[in-house]
């Protein structure tokens, strides 16, 4: 009776129930990248969290997503995807559960802890899954509304948790994560009894543990590093160290992955020009979109910006959020029968001339004047997250394709932890730069000066505020016109930083990308060649 009634749904509609399951997923993933930066305040408050305590509130859910995707992902291909989605529904509804009760900050970092392993087995399953249930013919656009919807609830995950943070509780953030994740069971439950998702496990597979324990060595300690190295210090042993072993652990990866019958990640696709540039361009889009997204955020909210507060910041990026869903949903049916030569490379570059047009930007300008800049970015990110993840897996056999999302999903992750800290360096370089002009607007051996010059080294922006508005009149009125130029050449670094890796993936995609379009599956093809 279950195999008749299954056989009678047709396969677009077995498409669309397995698409409405991952995308609720996706919308809990992608809103808890980004909601938790606006209740990062009520959690200090709640807390009592320390600078560095806070930033790992973030840092503990982008380094355990990053470090085990690759991995879930071919457990996936090996004991069924499914199985391995169920898993991360349960493992972030754990890590969400642990959050909304938390009574501490171990406990708080431990639910982000899970939340991170559980989004790992939800990204990196939860394409192949959708890739799996759909015919070839439509996966193109199914692939654009997967992109669409993490792209969207990046986009609107600041507004909703600023929201809930000032008008509700913080601990609803997670109750929300928990709601969502028991409707998606329900569907789940629905899929895997009728059976929408053909069985595409591998017969007779072994699990690469070495090469599970090498890519633990290489991702895990080196989005430590990245994230500790700017708080901590990059000279530090809890910087130095971290970096080392994964430069240990890189070696080892390539000498198990060569050695391997079925290695964790087959490095031989890499050779594929299409699937390198599949997963360099997602390296990039996420570079780009953290680069852009913690930076804007910070400078809008700034009381010498435009002072907005958490919900007035996310309801401000929001040309970028919608335009990136309209164009990702739209952009793969037209496309999906071309080369995607010059589509990516006109995404990266919408993206490149987005983000200098930024640069523009400044503590007088108006949000006139900027809206239209950050649909521009919108489209190129629309393009790209639509796009790139089916450049590379349609290239991939079918037994593969949970490895190939894996590791395309890694690249994203990395890039974005990678994106916020070069961006946050650029940042930090150009006001170190800059604040030496700010000091010697006072007065040489005056008692204000140094007060300033250690207010600037330690003190938070209110505190400095306050400190500038004690001061004479005419001097305080000049610190406080340096400060916000200082400011304005702090956020253009970290535009022109974003602007460069887009204008590098676009060059890639130029050369990358050409030639007629490859047949489906080609790839499959390089794992017969001699390693």
């Amino acid at each position: 009776m279950t195999d008749k009634t299954s056989a009678e749904v047709t396969p677009q509609a077995r498409a669309r129930v397995v698409l409405a399951m991952t995308a609720i997923c996706m919308m809990v993933v992608g809103f808890n990248t980004t909601a938790v930066a606006t209740i990062l305040p009520n959690l200090k408050a709640e807390f009592d969290l320390t600078p560095s305590g806070l930033q790992w509130v973030m840092a503990t859910y982008t380094v355990a997503s990053a470090t085990l995707v690759t991995i879930v992902s071919r457990l996936g291909d090996i004991t069924g995807k499914m199985g391995v989605f169920f898993f991360g529904m349960i493992v972030f509804a754990i890590g969400s559960a642990a959050v909304l009760f938390a009574q501490d900050g171990t406990m708080l970092l431990f639910g982000r802890g899970a939340q991170g392993a559980g989004a790992a087995a939800l990204f990196g399953t939860s394409l192949s899954l959708l890739t799996a249930a759909t015919p070839e013919e439509q996966r193109a656009s199914v692939t654009g509304a997967w992109g669409a919807i993490v792209g969207l609830a990046i986009g609107i995950g600041p507004i909703v948790g600023g929201a809930f943070g000032h008008y509700v509780s913080w601990r609803a953030v997670f109750a929300v994560d928990l709601l969502l994740l028991a409707v998606a069971f329900a569907i789940g439950l629905h899929v895997s009894k009728r059976k929408y998702i053909p069985d595409t496990r591998l017969a007779g597979a072994k699990f690469d543990y070495p090469g599970a324990v090498a890519i633990l060595l290489f991702l895990g300690p080196l989005s430590f590093a990245l994230s500790n190295g700017e708080s901590g210090g990059w000279g530090t042993p809890l910087t130095l160290v971290p970096l080392a072993v994964a430069a240990l652990a890189t070696n080892v990866l390539v000498i198990v992955s060569r050695r391997s019958a079925d290695p964790l990640v087959e490095l031989r696709y890499f050779r594929h020009p299409r699937y390198f540039m599949a997963a360099a361009g997602m390296f990039v889009t996420g570079f780009t979109l953290f680069c852009f997204f913690v930076y804007f955020n910070t400078f809008v909210q700034s009381p010498d910006a435009f002072g907005y507060s958490s919900i007035g910041a996310g309801l401000a990026i929001m040309p970028l959020s919608l335009s990136m869903f309209v164009i990702s949903v739209t952009a793969p049916r037209f496309l999906a029968p071309y080369s995607f030569q010059w589509p990516v490379a006109i995404g990266l570059g919408a993206m490149a001339c987005g983000f200098l047009l930024l640069m523009l930007t400044s503590n007088t300008t108006q949000y006139a004047e900027i809206w239209w800049k950050l649909l521009i970015v919108g489209i190129g990110m629309g393009i790209c997250f639509s796009l790139l993840p089916r450049l590379g897996l349609r290239l991939l056999p079918d037994e593969h394709v949970g490895q190939g999302s894996g590791v395309i999903n890694a690249c994203l992750y990395f890039g974005a932890t990678l994106g916020a800290v070069v961006g946050g360096l650029a940042e930090s370089i150009t006001k170190r730069r800059g604040l030496s002009e700010v000091i010697d607007a006072l007065p040489a051996g005056s008692t204000q000066r140094e007060d300033l010059a250690h207010a600037l080294t330690h003190s938070t922006p209110s505190q400095i505020q306050q400190l500038i508005a004690g001061m004479d009149p005419s001097a305080s009125s000049v610190l406080a016109k340096a400060l916000r130029d200082l400011q304005d050449n702090a956020f253009d670094s970290a535009m022109v930083v974003a602007a460069i890796a887009a204008l590098i993936g676009m060059v890639l995609a130029l050369l990358l990308l050409r030639g007629p379009v490859p047949p489906v599956h080609s790839a499959a093809e390089l794992t017969r060649a001699p390693r």
